[in-house]
């Protein structure tokens, strides 16, 4: 499955195979499923896993510069893979744990866009900061406020922008002192990217 970002970079047909088996499995599991040969649990399961792993392969397509729509296209496979998308949005009340996250008002073909400008701007804001950004107040708000935004516009990671927020308080109640003391915004840097990788690590993301 999709573990590496850079595995696809040299070879389309690796990001063919993988795009035709994992619609290919699930397609299979589904008419097992239907037939009373595998378990609602069990199909529960491996829809989520799907999910997750068209989630990381649409990343590495947009990495890549590449479209999905085409590759579907050059494998005339567009009609097989929109059937999977849509049966995992017609399954729509996965029992996932509580740690995992509920896709209610957005199509899985959103999710990827969404996370991406998430990222982007956790990326951003700390690259700012990084680079002596901070003395712009009305930038360093800005990007704190349009990563409050894209997090909100994203089911399930309220704990994310909770914590969030709390940092984009803390900076609001210290800016002066942030402006001079390194350390402090060393601080405030590692905060930001602990939140960052807990995002990933809540999209299964990370390797």
């Amino acid at each position: 499955m999709v573990e590496d970002n850079n595995i696809y970079l040299d070879d389309d047909s690796k990001i063919e195979s993988e795009i035709f088996a994992l619609v290919k499995s699930i397609t299979s599991l589904n008419i097992k499923y239907q037939k009373g040969i595998v378990n609602e649990n069990f199909f529960r399961k491996a829809l989520k896993s799907t999910m997750n792993n068209l989630l990381k392969l649409n990343f590495v397509l947009k990495e890549n510069n590449l479209q999905m729509a085409d590759l579907l296209k050059k494998m005339d496979f567009s009609q097989e893979y929109n059937a999977v998308i849509e049966l995992i949005n017609r399954v729509s009340s996965l029992d996932l744990p509580d740690n995992d996250i509920a896709i209610k008002n957005l199509t899985f073909l959103e999710l990827p866009g969404i996370t991406s400008e998430i990222t982007s701007s956790f990326i951003t804001l700390m690259d700012a900061l990084t680079l002596d950004g901070l003395v712009k107040k009305d930038l360093i708000f800005n990007l704190f406020n349009e990563l409050n935004q894209n997090l909100g516009n994203f089911p399930g990671l309220d704990d994310i922008l909770f914590k969030i927020k709390s940092i984009n308080k803390n900076a609001v109640n210290h800016f002066d002192k942030l402006i001079s003391d390194a350390k402090l915004k060393e601080e405030l840097i590692d905060d930001l990217y602990q939140v960052f990788k807990e995002f990933q690590n809540k999209l299964h993301l990370t390797p």
